[in-house]
């Protein structure tokens, strides 16, 4: 027997098997049976429901119940096209994995090197080298955020995406706040590493947690590397296949996380990059910017 040629197509051939009844699920029931005078009825009239009891047939009943019936092949057929286009075995193609991928929003910047931090209170810095059309351009940004950041810095240029997220914690005094936690996300935001600011971790490869002591190394699903220091921070590491490399560090301080993330030859975005573009170009409004006091207005001396 043929094999269909797309995967759970076999249920739908089998139930166009002219031999059933018209009741067992086939389309049009059985083929039509010569009638006694030696001529083959219509198809559309070899099955039927009574009309108004007589014993004939409504071929408009019969016709309803056929349309219905194809109808719902086409519906299969469709639904077994559609499956047949991933696999067999439940895995799915390039391009549809699970999850959004992390960094996917917003314009990013190509970076020689840059260094993204959000240390102490918190303070946010880009320093390093930016890439433009002329050449390379020195950046130096610093400012203060007392908010959590979704996207404090990320690349969708790493396979996968790679994001940087930081929560703080609830203001104090003066509205100082800190980083609770810190996480990095990647391959499609199916692995994960946070750092809170007791110092505890989790590292999360897929659906699976992963233990790592000082001194280890762990490699994730998505390429990523995952190291523990001899101080108890954690350094995670992704890499591109064009030489472009990201790393961000995560120690803990017992007041809050601080995170520094290094990208090499690398396109970045985030908010931190967007402040500085934002703070380079004189236009618009920083995001989260310092709040800085203004002057008040100094009068002209009587005359």
């Amino acid at each position: 027997m043929i094999q269909p040629q797309w995967p759970g197509l076999g249920p739908i051939l089998s139930s166009l098997t002219l031999g059933r009844s018209p009741g067992d699920g086939g389309i049009a029931g059985s083929l039509p049976t010569a009638a006694s005078d030696g001529v083959s009825s219509s198809w559309w009239r070899s099955t039927g429901v009574p009309a108004g009891g007589t014993g004939g047939t409504d071929p408009s009943a019969t016709m309803w119940t056929l349309l219905q019936s194809i109808v719902g092949l086409l519906g299969q057929l469709v639904g077994a096209f559609t499956n047949g286009l991933g696999s067999a075995s439940g895995t799915t193609l390039p391009g549809t994995q699970p999850g959004a991928q992390p960094g996917t929003s917003g314009p990013q910047q190509r970076f020689a090197d840059v260094d993204i931090s959000s240390t102490g209170d918190p303070h946010l810095a880009e320093t390093g080298t930016r890439q433009t059309a002329g050449g390379t351009q020195a950046i130096d940004e610093h400012f203060d955020s007392m908010t959590s950041h979704d996207d404090l810095v990320s690349s969708r240029a790493i396979a996968g995406g790679y994001q940087v997220s930081t929560a703080v914690t609830q203001a104090g005094a003066n509205g100082v706040t800190w980083n609770e936690s810190a996480t990095v996300r990647a391959n499609f935001d199916q692995d994960s590493v946070t750092m809170r600011r007791d110092g505890t971790f989790s590292i999360i490869d897929g659906d699976q947690f992963v233990d790592l002591n000082k001194g280890e190394s762990a490699t994730l699903s998505g390429g990523e590397t995952v190291t523990e220091n001899a101080d108890g921070s954690l350094v995670v590491a992704a890499a591109n296949q064009r030489g472009g490399t990201m790393s961000t560090t995560l120690r803990a301080t017992g007041n809050g996380v601080d995170v520094t993330t290094h990208a090499h030859d690398l396109a970045v975005g985030g908010d931190v990059v967007q402040h500085g573009r934002h703070a380079h170009h004189g236009g618009g409004h920083p995001h989260q910017p310092v709040a800085t006091p203004i002057a008040a207005p100094v009068e002209a001396p009587a005359l």
